[in-house]
């Protein structure tokens, strides 16, 4: 008899540079990295709901004032703690049975830079991260809603030690160790890049070039004669085993539907800087709302995308800029569409990385791209 090995879970992926502050790792808490890049770390933060937890935030709601962190051009958002703290600004689940999960996109410090410059940097970027998506909300621009943020220092032992001396002031050392954490909310669906992915692999088209790929007979040796023909065969067989992106009414909506939400973007004076599909979400993937059969075409014509802008890290604003521009004299009109081209070429830049992020990622996507323009 067979006898069959069950195959290892995948191992989680572990986290690079200093560890994450004392306060994130949480006993009541568990982490989950989702990603990591050379200036921020992504986390997926699950929160367990207690009923003592909800009393205690209803109890003191009127009593006691959240505290916030002034962003700029004035907007608030609150401080977060710790997880335990009462009232908390991370919303309460309704039922017990379900924990509450939050992303947590945690800059951390760079060793790199001196101290008190990383301290600055890294703050400065995630204020103006919370700034960009809550000026993309009051514009009706759907994106992740902004939770809290917290500046969580590594040097636990450094202040301890302070403590113990009787130093209020924190040293040079541990003001490097400051990693600034901005909590949003959890999307439970698919980047626009998976779900592009996803409708290729199960296209059938795709699936007959698989298959016959699979029947192929290795290739002979072939006369000096032939290696001619052979290669032209052989590139153009490539040409048609290649992957392409399915386009149908489905995946147009999707394109038409992210050329309206840039549109509307850039109308806000938003510039997001990091235009790609995988900055892109879907809030109600077909296969979650029951629409997945492709075939039928009520469930393409019903199915209708809820979209949302993700990763603002890269952000920049050009509100400040419009309002210099209604406040300049008559003395300094020439200024003015010097600063008009300059906005529009950074919104057409935006733009630009958008359409180089289908045509890279995507195959034979000129048509996702043509929709895309029309919203």
């Amino acid at each position: 008899m067979s006898s069959v090995t069950a195959q290892p879970p995948p191992s989680p992926k572990t986290w690079h540079g200093p560890p994450p502050p004392p306060e994130l790792i949480d006993k009541s808490s568990s982490l989950e990295l989702l990603s990591q890049g050379a200036e921020a770390r992504v986390w997926l933060v699950t929160i367990p709901q207690t009923p003592e937890s909800n009393d205690n935030d209803n109890e003191n709601s009127n009593s006691s004032r959240k505290r916030t962190i002034h962003v700029g051009s004035g907007i608030n958002v609150p401080q977060l703690l710790s997880f335990s703290q009462h009232p908390s600004p991370l919303p309460s689940q309704t039922s017990q049975s379900t924990p509450l999960k939050v992303i947590c996109k945690e800059r951390f410090p760079k060793k790199y830079r001196h101290p008190q410059l990383d301290t600055s940097l890294t703050k400065s970027r995630t204020k103006g991260e919370a700034r960009s998506l809550i000026r993309c909300q009051r514009a009706d621009v759907p994106c992740t809603n902004v939770l809290a943020i917290a500046h969580w220092s590594n040097g636990s032992e450094i202040s301890k030690e302070n403590l113990a001396s009787g130093k209020n002031e924190k040293s040079v050392t541990e003001m490097s160790t400051i990693s600034s954490c901005l909590f949003l909310e959890y999307v439970d669906g698919c980047t626009v890049r998976q779900y592009f992915e996803k409708r290729s692999e199960e296209s059938p088209k795709n699936n007959e070039t698989k298959d016959g790929d699979n029947g192929a007979e290795p290739d002979k040796k072939r006369p000096r004669s032939e290696e001619a023909t052979a290669n032209t065969e052989s590139n153009e067989s490539k040409q048609q085993d290649r992957v392409t992106t399915v386009i149908d009414t489905q995946t147009l909506c999707v394109a038409h539907t992210i050329g309206s939400l840039v549109a509307k973007m850039h109308a806000a004076g938003i510039i997001h800087g990091d235009l790609t599909t995988s900055n892109v979400m879907i809030r109600n993937p077909p296969w979650l709302c029951g629409d997945g059969d492709t075939s039928n075409n009520n469930a393409e014509t019903s199915w209708k995308p809820q979209l949302v802008l993700i990763d603002f890290g890269l952000a920049t604003s050009t509100a400040s800029s419009n309002k210099t521009k209604n406040n300049n004299t008559a003395g300094n009109k020439k200024a003015k569409p010097q600063k008009q081209q300059h906005n529009a070429e950074e919104k057409a830049v935006d733009l630009y990385v958008l359409e180089r992020a289908f045509l890279s990622t995507h195959p034979e996507s000129e048509p996702l791209v043509e929709e895309v323009w029309k919203g």
